[in-house]
């Protein structure tokens, strides 16, 4: 084994441990009870452009990776109410921020495409009587390629016709064994036909999801998915960390913790589908996404404008966030939004004309500052200490004093490069939630809460 490959081992070892995936800071775990009165009082000071996330909770079956907010559901009356219920709290939010303009639009799920054709119309009818589209709105929307596929590729045609300009494929593994053993059966001509399909409409990006560390994935068998991956030549791919969380997502119980791969092996299929994707090509952003070099997120890399949210990294256009709809998650002025969890307490709460928020975090100025620090470090792996100076006013090295000995001891390790300006090591990125967690003030109260690290 080479020195580096013990290296590697020797810190995984050691830093592989509950870290968050900063899609926002302070993070989840920090949000308490929020009034109503308080998100109110946010939006009442929300400015143009907005970016809006539609969360479309339904499922028709379980795929037990899956740790997103999801509703088994297969009749239509369930999501007829459900869309009610939705142009109600737009309805609300409106009357309190008048018609906004939105320059980004987000369908996440669950199951997005689990709506019909009659019910997209309706939502984006709703959406336009609300908001104002601005002429290069970036809409999306995350697919499930089994619901495109078996249509032969109507609905793909549908929603380009609607107006959504960017698509979204949950493809994880093209393994069948590994498919097999989390439920999620998708044959590697699907997906293929399904991306094909959806660049030969003239989709403006087209992504896929990835994930390593499933059940059964080895890293011989990953390789071939990444190779099929790089020949189908997606815009952007995401590549995710299974996060095996069977005491908050009680379904993934049903994947035996033997079928998993072992915390080495992991981090060798992460490094190997970095390698192999960064050779064809492809730019890192960030932690766990790669794009073309002519794709928008790598030109927001490049010019600094890249935003972490909780919809992972995206290009910054828009100065607020809005969630709506059950579980969604969203940003206005400084003050984290976060609606209710079940859909009993969603209706309940629009039943009353109460906007259905429950719980959110208003930030201090000591948040935003290790917030900005937080997001250097995960955007665009440095933090600049005169860029820090020149936006806070404030002295890098005074003010993170009680971080110097934490800073001292990574580098020691080999992860931080540069101190002067704070640049982690090829090791580093690697590690980029360790490093930034140096600079969360919450995190060691809390440290057991999230997934591993890699």
């Amino acid at each position: 084994m080479l020195k580096e490959d013990l290296l590697y081992l020797e810190l995984f070892e050691e830093l592989n441990t509950s870290v968050p995936r900063y899609t926002s800071y302070p993070t989840a775990p920090q949000f308490t009870h929020l009034e109503e009165k308080r998100y109110v009082e946010s939006l009442s000071q929300v400015r143009d452009p907005l970016s809006l996330y539609i969360h479309i909770p339904f499922c028709e079956r379980m795929c037990l990776f899956c740790a997103c907010s999801v509703t088994l559901n297969r009749k239509k009356e369930n999501r007829l109410q459900y869309l009610e219920a939705l142009f109600f709290e737009m309805e609300l939010t409106s009357q309190k921020i008048g018609k906004r303009k939105v320059s980004q639009l987000h369908l996440g799920g669950g199951t997005p495409t689990s709506l019909t054709e009659e019910e997209f119309c309706l939502l984006w009818e709703k959406l336009q009587f609300y908001f104002t589209f601005t002429s290069d709105i970036e809409a999306s929307i995350e697919i499930d390629p089994r619901t495109v596929y078996q249509d032969e590729g109507k609905k793909l045609v549908f929603l380009k016709r609607l107006g959504f300009n960017r698509v979204s494929f949950g493809i994880q593994d093209l393994d069948p064994k590994v498919q097999e053993a989390i439920k999620r059966r998708q044959s590697s001509e699907m997906s293929h036909w399904t991306l094909e399909k959806s660049k030969e409409l003239g989709f403006s990006g087209t992504n896929v999801d990835l994930i390593y560390g499933l059940p059964l994935q080895t890293l011989f068998s990953f390789s071939d998915t990444i190779e099929k991956i790089i020949q189908m030549s997606p815009d952007r791919i995401a590549l995710f960390s299974y996060a095996h969380v069977p005491w908050l997502k009680l379904h993934q119980r049903a994947i035996p913790e033997n079928l998993l791969p072992s915390a080495q092996e992991k981090l060798a299929i992460y490094r190997q589908a970095k390698k192999r994707f960064c050779e064809a090509g492809y730019v890192e952003i960030g932690m766990d996404h790669f794009a073309k070099p002519s794709d928008s997120l790598t030109q927001a890399y490049r010019e600094k404008k890249l935003l972490r949210n909780f919809q992972g990294y995206t290009v910054n256009k828009a100065v607020n966030f809005l969630g709506l709809g059950v579980t969604s998650i969203g940003e206005v002025e400084n003050c984290y939004v976060q609606n209710v969890r079940t859909l009993k307490e969603y209706y309940e709460s629009l039943a009353q004309k109460k906007l259905p928020v429950f719980r959110g975090y208003v930030l201090t100025r000591e948040d935003l500052i290790r917030r900005w620090v937080i997001q250097q470090i995960m955007c665009y792996q440095m933090v600049d200490k005169s860029k820090f100076f020149e936006k806070f006013s404030l002295s890098f090295d005074h003010f993170f004093e009680k971080e110097k000995a934490s800073l001292k001891e990574a580098e020691e390790k080999g992860l931080l490069a540069n101190q002067q300006i704070l640049q982690p090591s090829s090791l580093g990125r690697f590690f980029l939630r360790n490093i930034a967690a140096l600079f969360d003030s919450y995190y060691e109260k809390r440290p057991k809460q999230y997934a591993k690290g890699i």
